[in-house]
């Protein structure tokens, strides 16, 4: 995560947070790529997107080697069960290649002509040294009869495998290229992150003035329901749900009750790399929240990434690729751009949108591999980005224009949808 700003350099800018687990050194990530960069078009059936044919997700899919989130090196094994299950493919991102240079990187069909026994057990074995090192996603789709489909995400972290697009970016993103570093965080020393509610020692607090949003609460970073760790040069925050609890989550924010901490005032850029598990009721966020202290000015409410849980869509039959980008006024009169409509009917200036991956940059879901996620903030324009690419902009708002600003990423769980983490 970085922050830059036009003021004078305060701190260091938070450039890297991992909602999995972690990375290490970054390659800039390159401009806008006209041309499709995904070498695995022949699975085009299995990312329908969000106007793509219905489908009814089943409970199939499920790993028993190697444990879910476990560290591997070398070859492994991965064994799995699908019954009911005719087709399957499993993928993971790839770091360029001699024989794939796209500066993107590369989804690869792990294992062509992959297939279950009439059982539904399958297994295939994954050259983790030829991937990327640090947090990845394997992804196992499969199809049965009719439009039944299942998708599965096994988290892993590779203590092997090619460096490639992590740390602080060596150059500072085009949307900020005027600007001084104010705070940054590459998350390579000891965690600063608060133990209660009225620790303000810490660097980050773990709960802000609105309430946690989660169905599964954000916890503190102490005691045995601590949802963060240093993997590392990476964070990871891991929510889980001990037996006769209610769960936990995690959510890190530069400021605390009563507004202080970190904040920066426009024009400002935010940025944020990360990735996160695509499963049901999964809401991983990165947001800003203007800090006025006059209630009666109400807040602005940045949303530079939602990710909802691909699977929490089965009901509507939509298989979603993409994410939310939205901002919010809180507590006051809606601006008057907000609201002007064209000739067709349609909002003039939207202020929220939804952003699919698949025909973005390298054309890879959040979930997929690391993505940076970034927010411009002017007297003029709030512009929000996707590896610099402008993906919506509108007028700012007045609070926006005129308070402090500071940043939130959690993990949290629900954002409407049910919590089911087996897949």
């Amino acid at each position: 995560m970085t922050v830059l700003t036009t003021a004078q350099l305060f701190a260091l800018a938070l450039s890297l947070a991992a909602m999995t687990a972690s990375g290490i050194e970054q390659n800039d990530i390159p401009p806008a790529s006209p041309e499709p960069a995904s070498a695995a078009q022949d699975l085009s059936s299995f990312y329908p997107g969000e106007n793509g044919p219905k489908t009814h997700m089943v409970q199939s899919i499920s790993v028993s080697e190697p444990a879910y989130c476990s560290a591997i090196k070398g070859d492994v094994t991965v064994t799995f069960k699908a019954p009911g299950m005719t087709a399957v493919h499993a993928l993971c991102w790839q770091q360029p290649t001699a024989t794939d240079r796209s500066p993107w990187g590369h989804d690869v069909d792990l294992a062509p002509g992959l297939h279950v026994d009439a059982d539904g057990n399958g297994s295939f074995v994954f050259h983790a040294n030829q991937f990327p090192n640090g947090p990845i996603n394997l992804r196992i789709y499969a199809k049965g009869d009719g439009n039944k489909q299942d998708y599965c995400e096994l988290q892993l972290f590779n203590q092997g495998g090619v460096v490639w697009n992590q740390g602080i970016p060596k150059s500072k993103p085009p949307a900020a290229q005027d600007m001084m570093l104010a705070f940054a965080d590459d998350f390579d020393g000891p965690l600063s992150i608060a133990t209660s509610k009225d620790d303000k020692s810490a660097k980050y607090g773990t709960h802000w003035s609105g309430g946690d949003g989660s169905v599964w609460p954000f916890s503190e970073n102490s005691g045995p329901n601590n949802p963060f760790s240093r993997v590392e040069t990476w964070l990871r925050i891991h929510d889980s749900k001990p037996p006769r609890t209610s769960g936990f989550s995690g959510n890190i924010c530069s400021t605390y009750k009563g507004h202080s901490g970190f904040t920066v005032t426009a024009p400002c850029y935010f940025e944020c790399r990360l990735l996160a598990q695509d499963t049901i009721g999964a809401w991983p966020a990165f947001w800003v929240l203007t800090q006025g202290t006059d209630p009666k000015a109400g807040c602005d409410e940045m949303d530079i990434i939602e990710g909802y849980g691909t699977p929490s869509n089965s009901e509507s039959g939509l298989w979603s690729s993409g994410y939310h980008g939205t901002t919010h006024f809180w507590a006051q009169k809606l601006p008057r751009w907000a609201a002007q409509t064209g000739p067709d009917g349609k909002r003039l200036h939207p202020s929220d949108g939804v952003f699919d991956m698949m025909h973005l940059g390298g054309r890879s879901s959040w979930s997929a591999t690391f993505h940076t996620y970034g927010l411009l903030v002017t007297e003029s324009d709030t512009v929000y980005y996707c590896d610099n690419i402008e993906v919506l902009r509108h007028p700012s708002g007045k609070n926006a224009r005129t308070q402090p600003m500071g940043f939130l990423i959690d993990l949290a769980l629900g954002g409407g949808s049910p919590v089911d983490l087996r897949r």
